[in-house]
């Protein structure tokens, strides 16, 4: 199994999906700011390392329905990616890693982009 490099706070990101909503014949999905939650007792670069990020995205629109009242469509979606079970020092077995992500049925994606120097496999 090849190595990757583990996940800390500061390398999760969110990314907009594309999907519509119910009735929604247009919109736009907002990510809200991504929360990671982090190991206090383990470090890379003096940085924690994190094993769960989430961030709810807000959808607004408005729909064409045949009798011509066009009306305004609102949604959330909560994407929260958790570590797999992986190994790393001091006995934590689930931490994030470089390339994991977590994508919702609208295409709303938290993902990680990690280049710590702290491995796990």
């Amino acid at each position: 199994m090849a190595l990757k490099p583990v996940a800390v706070q500061g390398d999760a990101s969110a990314s907009t999906g594309n999907g519509l909503v119910g009735a929604a014949k247009k919109g736009k999905w907002t990510a809200g700011e991504v929360n990671e939650t982090s190991y206090s007792q383990l470090t890379a670069g003096g940085v924690e390392v994190i094993y769960e990020a989430e961030c709810t995205f807000t959808f607004l629109g408005d729909s064409d329905p045949p009798n011509g009242v066009v009306s305004d469509v609102n949604d959330s979606s909560t994407v929260t990616l958790s570590a797999s079970d992986t190994v790393a020092q001091g006995g934590l077995n689930h931490v994030l890693r470089d390339g994991d992500e977590e994508e919702d049925a609208y295409g709303n994606k938290v993902s990680v982009s990690a280049s710590a120097a702290l491995q796990s496999g």
